[in-house]
């Protein structure tokens, strides 16, 4: 029996985008063990003392190890634990010197699109990066345009180097019952308003909402933000349309409640290396217009309505676009469902772990 350990350091920290890939994937691969009876591997997740969270495997070991936190236990006390055994990091990050490892990386925004990053940041992870790139035996990523990026920033990755879509099944339809208990409590009707998911960083382009709102105000529709604050999303001083509602910090239920009941969900977004929000708003139905760049024409392909993230113009003629077409919502479902699978995401996983 061959071990194979897993880097548990998602484990320290809230659930955003990569975390949720781990998450996932995770659970995903615990249920195959039992499903194929695998048992020339056994896993385990190894995690610091820190961690937040934990997840219910039946198939899978979690041990806290070391006494250090962050980078410092991921690349100084958590190789020592590992040895020469395979190792799979899903969060961008790695032991830099281990050679015997799979690692995840989502993406290159740190070098295609680096304002949204803080100097420091960007000189660790690109050390990271171009270190693992070297040494790791395998890379996935989770789109082909993220493949493409890699390669052209590491050209040595280009005979071992991935991709994989993500999954969208942690997204779970609410019942009608559900659904209207949470529109009553969030003063909201359906189909009475755009929906985007907010970020501060400002890759994430929602400013350009605001200027829109700005130039135009014939819209019967409001517009819900979840997510960060308003001075962090839109700059500080930026004066928003009363159009623009801000919820903050949604729960699970709530967002899928709103992504089930909006006109539309708006994703206008600059640079994305999958793009999990607008597949979640297609898993429940919803329309969503998108900005026409990096990953997220592959991932949506032609179900979305696109427009240029750098006018307004092309925003606001999206929005009356949704106004004035039948959308087949029940279509964007089936479409989602039959493209996106953290099945598929962790078979391929595991076939990597065939090949090494």
């Amino acid at each position: 029996m061959k071990f194979i350990y897993i880097n548990g350091r998602f484990l320290t920290q809230n659930t955003t985008g990569v975390q949720r890939v781990a998450e996932e994937v995770v659970k995903e691969l615990d249920r195959l063990i039992e499903e194929k009876n695998i048992t020339q591997y056994k896993f385990c997740i190894l995690t610091p003392k820190n961690s937040i969270k934990s997840l219910e495997l039946k198939n899978i070991d979690i041990k806290k190890i070391g006494k250090l936190q962050g980078h410092a236990w991921e690349q100084l006390e958590f190789p020592l634990f590992t040895k020469k055994h395979l190792l799979i990091n899903f969060c961008n990050t790695a032991p830099m010197y281990k050679k015997n490892q799979i690692v995840y990386i989502h993406d290159t925004a740190i070098l295609d699109a680096p304002d949204g990053f803080s100097n420091i940041f960007i000189k660790v992870y690109s050390k990271i990066f171009n270190t693992v790139s070297k040494r790791s035996k395998h890379i996935i990523t989770v789109s082909e345009f993220s493949q493409h990026q890699l390669i052209h920033h590491f050209p040595v990755l280009k005979d071992k180097i991935s991709y994989s879509h993500l999954g969208i099944e942690h997204v779970k339809a609410l019942s009608i019952s559900e659904n209207e208990e949470i529109l009553k409590k969030l003063n909201l009707k359906k189909h009475s308003y755009f929906l985007a998911v907010s970020s501060a960083n400002p890759n994430k382009n929602f400013k350009i909402i605001s200027d829109m709102l700005e130039k135009s105000s014939s819209f019967e529709e409001d517009f819900i933000l979840v997510g960060g604050t308003a001075s962090k999303v839109f700059g500080e001083g930026t004066e928003l349309s009363q159009k623009i509602h801000q919820l903050g910090y949604v729960t699970d239920d709530e967002l899928i409640a709103l992504y089930s009941n909006a006109k539309a969900f708006i994703f206008p977004s600059k640079y994305e290396g999958f793009g999990l929000p607008p597949v979640e708003a297609m898993s429940q139905g919803c329309p969503v217009i998108a900005s026409n760049c990096a990953s997220i024409p592959e991932v949506l392909e032609n179900k979305a309505i696109y427009f240029n993230n750098e006018d307004y113009n092309s925003l606001y003629a999206s929005l009356n676009k949704i106004n004035e077409t039948n959308i087949d919502r029940q279509a964007l479902l089936s479409f989602v469902d039959n493209k996106y699978s953290w099945k598929k995401t962790t078979k391929h996983l595991y076939d990597i772990i065939l090949e090494i």
